[in-house]
């Protein structure tokens, strides 16, 4: 469990701009978002719009503009974009459109009725919170959303709101390890995380856990992590705009 000092810490632009690479690195060696790509395959229909809050390096809007929809990555961090735009290139992937925003600064306006809003793990990362973030997500009168999260104490997901309702859910053990080349790296992730110099016992623990795998030193994590889409409950203005 996270403390509020490294809550507060997680919920600013500051904090992703140096945990991009950590995070980086966690996507390259990980199938974590392999059963969330899974579902958008079975769900999304092409020629969706769709706003990815919180797209870090493009692992899910990438695949969602390769289906043929049209995407549009919320990445308020400058060196997560950097990675995003890297992927596009390297990959030659299907071109996304990218909102360097915040989404508490973003006005519903500018994302109005859009078919899908999906968010993974990134609505308890904002300032206003998880509940605020979401409702506002809802404010923007989406056909669906996804919300995928793991269990953050104050983050659940509920089965009914005014206006979306959970139509259905999927829950998943995820890997969600870490893959390192050295030990120094190791200590450098969790003092980055830690905001602060660790101690030796806490050198010592980490060092015990560190399995060596295929060229690398693994710090094995499994995270239970649930996906749940909404949907709209009536039809209303967007609807009848679409």
């Amino acid at each position: 469990m996270m403390n509020e000092g490294i809550c507060k810490r997680t919920a600013t632009v500051r904090f992703w701009n140096g945990y991009a690479k950590w995070y980086k690195l966690w996507v390259d060696h990980t199938s974590y978002h392999a059963p969330v790509v899974s579902l958008l395959r079975e769900t999304v229909k092409p020629g969706w719009r769709v706003l990815d809050i919180g797209a870090g390096s493009g692992v899910l809007s990438l695949p969602l503009a390769k289906m043929g929809c049209e995407v549009t990555a919320l990445e308020p961090s400058r060196l997560m974009r950097s990675h995003l735009f890297r992927e596009m290139f390297d990959k030659h992937a299907k071109w996304v459109e990218v909102d360097e925003r915040r989404w508490e600064d973003v006005s519903l306006m500018d994302y109005r009725c859009f078919d899908l809003v999906l968010s993974c793990n990134t609505l308890h990362f904002t300032e206003i919170g998880f509940e605020g973030a979401l409702e506002k997500v809802f404010a923007a009168d989406p056909a669906h959303v996804l919300v995928v999260t793991e269990y953050v104490p104050g983050s659940f997901v509920r089965f009914a709101y005014a206006s979306h309702v959970v139509a259905f859910g999927r829950t998943y053990a995820a890997d969600s390890s870490f893959a390192y080349h050295h030990l120094s790296e190791v200590f450098d992730h969790h003092r980055y995380k830690a905001g602060r110099d660790l101690t030796l016992d806490e050198k010592r623990v980490l060092a015990h856990r560190v399995v060596r795998k295929d060229d690398h030193l693994w710090l094995e994590e499994q995270a239970h992590v649930g996906m749940y889409w909404l949907h709209r409950r009536e039809p209303g203005m967007c609807a009848a705009l679409q």
